[in-house]
């Protein structure tokens, strides 16, 4: 069996994906970005939780203003249907 001979260029290539993970990690470990890390988690956590209070709040009132949510929506399918009735040529 012949041994295959490496040269440095190949070792480099081999070595740098490791060391290069091993330095992205060390940089997320520091404190001052694990601060700024949970502050971004944090914002974005209560933007979620507010659009889901949104959704079920809108989902609370339509069901509570069925009658008011068909009439809008009457309203809407005649407005269109007249607005299509209106651009057709004769």
């Amino acid at each position: 069996m012949d041994a295959m001979e490496t040269n440095s260029h190949d070792m480099l290539k081999r070595i740098v994906a490791p060391i290069a993970v091993w330095a992205v990690t060390k940089a997320l470990e520091a404190p001052h970005v694990k601060k700024t890390m949970r502050r971004v988690d944090n914002t974005f956590y209560k933007q979620r939780k507010k659009a889901q209070r949104s959704i079920v709040r809108v989902s609370r009132n339509a069901a509570a203003n069925r009658i008011w949510l068909a009439a809008g929506l009457a309203a809407i399918v005649t407005g269109v249907a007249l607005m299509v009735r209106s651009a057709q040529k004769d």
